[in-house]
């Protein structure tokens, strides 16, 4: 059947392979006595120049196979941020800013930074704008434990998929830090394999076995000392700005990483200066990336074209512009789980910032005109009505059964167990998008408000790290969605199963492979949230495709016009 046929499945891949997430200070109380280091997108890591410390002594990013002292970083969360302090010479020095020479720098004066939910690492400046430095992994090289593959502290199931999915994908050194390699060689031979997969099960079933001591490899790249910059010498700054006739006097601050020189640098520039605003203009193909283009022409004409995951007429696109910037979602529960009222209020802004995650790219690009995308949920689907506490006059339910399709796929393949129902609800197919997506002349049944477009689908005795995603919605476990709900769930699946409702696909094979991601990788430094394991955002290169996309169907004859 078509559902069946087009499933993507996202498995505990998803969980950053590659690397942790980025931590934000401003969610986690770090441990003054943990050391860690930060690994930019680049894969580099905050280090001090030459290696040894001293007053003024420059900081940047550099290449390194293992730990050191001069790229290890302690944190102490203060009133205005967080200090961070060097494990050069016993402590004594810290990272600051040099605002006079504009760079990061050594000293006994502790400086005052901010890492944000973003993961990016800012300075803090009281009364203006903080300059922006890197964005970075915060990974802990101190206090592991073998076998915590996600850094949490601890060794369970959920590390041993990951590890398991790390080992299937053949990751390399470039995409897998020392750090996890470290604590995933369980056997301690220096390979990360599938040995190390089967010890690891083989402890956590309780079997005698022992896993390894986490040993870090020392880093052996030491970092080159830099060179101060001449007196008066800055980086090139363009500034740009425009003013609707009147004169206007702006202060631009830019912080920039040289290529060169690796060293930050802040170059200021005032210009006072008086234009008349143009008409603003979307911006086009003609404005698309240069270096993101041929990536994307590949993507387009190998992956999409080929397996026709965006020429149903049915894609989130589609939905949007028949709903005017709206969605309509139904929540399909097959599970006995209780759902609060309050749960159930929360829910439609949760799935509206998600998909705005994903639309805001398309804001101002060559015809979309959505600012925002409203979600309203418009309808529960269930096994039984008693799940839904507090059930509300106005609340639309349907409670009618069909055998649940997928239980058996789910079972074989590992994303579910026997406690996965047999049965499960059935959607009001009349009045959905999706179920019509072979007719192109068909127009929502009834009203315009008589409808719904895709639904957020939640099953008991899947795996809690899996989902599935297309035209017709998201497909999660029930404890997924719930954690979804009440915020202690990361979004980063649910917006890569989103990411195939617009017609992205999956990249699980190697380069260049009928299944796999461009030649030369993904352009942007960030890889791509649909490649699992590679990302846990909606990466730059993300936003681009998305784009690219709107840009190649928008014009189909009748598609968009009806």
């Amino acid at each position: 059947m078509k559902k069946q046929r087009i499933l993507a499945s996202l498995t505990a891949a998803a969980l950053a392979a590659a690397s942790l997430p980025a931590v934000a200070a401003s969610s986690v109380e770090y441990n003054t006595w943990t050391g860690y280091v930060l690994r930019d997108p680049a894969g580099r890591y905050l280090s001090v120049s030459g290696g040894t410390e001293g007053e003024g002594v420059q900081v940047g990013f550099y290449e390194a196979d293992g730990v050191a002292p001069y790229n290890t970083w302690y944190f102490t969360e203060t009133d205005w941020g967080i200090t961070i302090k060097s494990a050069l010479s016993q402590g004594e020095y810290y990272l600051t800013e040099n605002t006079k020479e504009n760079r990061l720098e050594l000293s006994t004066s502790a400086g005052s930074f901010e890492l944000g939910d973003d993961g990016y690492l800012r300075g803090f400046r009281s009364g203006v704008e903080s300059p922006v430095y890197a964005q970075v992994t915060p990974e802990a090289v101190t206090n592991l434990h073998m076998g915590d593959w996600n850094g949490d502290g601890v060794v369970d199931g959920t590390d041993l998929v990951q590890l398991r999915q790390t080992v299937q994908l053949d990751s390399d050194d470039s995409s897998v830090s020392f750090v996890r390699q470290a604590v995933g060689d369980t056997n301690g031979d220096g390979v990360l394999d599938g040995a190390d997969v089967q010890l690891l099960q083989q402890y956590l079933l309780g079997e005698s076995v022992s896993l390894a001591a986490v040993s870090i490899p020392t880093c052996t790249m030491v970092p080159p000392a830099m060179e101060q910059p001449e007196p008066g010498t800055t980086e090139p700054v363009t500034t740009t700005m425009t003013t609707t006739e009147t004169t206007t006097t702006t202060e631009t601050t830019t912080t920039t990483l040289t290529e060169t020189t690796q060293t930050y640098r802040d170059t200021a520039a005032v210009t006072t200066e008086t234009t008349t605003a143009p008409p603003q203009q979307d911006l086009t193909m003609a404005d698309y990336p240069a270096e993101y283009l041929d990536a994307s022409d590949w993507i387009w004409n190998n992956r999409i074209n080929t397996e026709g995951s965006a020429k149903d007429w049915a894609t989130i696109y589609d939905q949007i512009v028949a709903g005017n910037g709206t969605l309509h979602y139904i929540l399909m529960w097959q599970s006995y789980e209780k759902i609060t009222l309050e749960q159930r209020q929360k829910l439609p802004q949760m799935l509206e910032d998600a998909v705005n995650q994903w639309t805001d790219h398309l804001k101002g690009w060559d015809g979309w005109k959505f600012d925002h995308v409203k979600v309203e949920v418009v309808g529960y689907a269930v096994l039984d009505k008693d799940c839904l506490l507090d059930l509300q006059p106005d609340e639309v339910v349907y409670t009618d059964t069909t055998s649940s399709w997928l239980r058996d796929d789910m079972i074989s393949s590992g994303m579910g167990d026997s406690s996965v129902p047999a049965i499960q609800p059935a959607e009001p197919t009349d009045i959905s998008r999706y179920s019509h997506w072979a007719d192109k002349n068909w127009t929502y049944n009834g009203s315009y408000e008589n409808r719904y477009d895709m639904y957020l689908h939640g099953i008991t005795g899947m795996i809690n790290m899996g989902g599935y995603g297309y035209h017709y919605g998201q497909i999660l476990s029930d404890q997924s969605v719930l954690g979804l709900i009440d915020g202690t769930t990361s979004q980063h699946i649910l917006l890569h199963e989103m990411g195939h409702g617009f017609g992205l696909p999956d990249y699980y094979g190697g380069e260049g492979e009928s299944d796999g991601f461009p030649p030369g990788g993904f352009p942007g430094g960030e890889n791509s949230l649909m490649m699992a394991g590679s990302a846990m955002k909606i990466t730059d290169f993300d936003g681009w495709m998305l784009r690219y996309m709107w840009s190649k169907i928008k014009d189909e004859d009748g598609r968009f016009s009806k």
